[in-house]
């Protein structure tokens, strides 16, 4: 069965202002490989575990991270709430474009695509109405630098 989380008992508002601020951008974005006790996430991020604690509550509270004992061990993960807010926002937090996101090449090159296609379709009707070859062997090359030249500037 589905199990559909509902963000309408989650304040939206409250969760950005918890993970403002650089720390605690990265604490959620250590967690996002996995869980880590709080001693090594301190390590990682290079701060205080005091500020971490304090952090890792506020984030607790917004129902972005939880606690779990293993082996006598106390570790921080995200929760279900938090993996999903994460990978909804990563490009957001990052500054990074995903890289499971791919513009597709027709997308990617339309414009080049569409001006190499006028000149080859007018050179070849060209060709065609002067009976003369030689006009759409000169479109080819010419769709060909034109291509280049417009891939390169973009």
């Amino acid at each position: 069965m589905l199990k559909i989380i509902s963000l309408e008992n989650k304040d939206l508002s409250k969760v950005f202002e918890v993970v403002g601020g650089r720390l605690r951008t990265n604490f959620v974005l250590a967690l996002k490989d996995g869980p880590l006790r709080p001693a090594q996430l301190s390590q990682k991020l290079d701060a205080p575990i005091s500020n971490l604690y304090r952090i890792f509550n506020d984030l607790k509270h917004a129902g972005l991270v939880e606690s779990f004992e293993k082996d006598g061990l106390v570790y921080w993960s995200l929760t279900e709430f938090g993996e999903r807010w994460i990978n909804a926002n990563i490009e957001a937090i990052t500054g990074t474009v995903r890289k499971d996101v791919k513009e597709s090449f027709w997308n990617k090159h339309k414009i080049s695509l569409i001006v190499f296609s006028s000149i080859l379709l007018f050179s070849g009707i060209r060709a065609l109405l002067a009976s003369e070859p030689t006009w759409f062997l000169g479109g080819i090359i010419l769709s060909i630098v034109v291509y280049l030249i417009i891939e390169k500037i973009k």
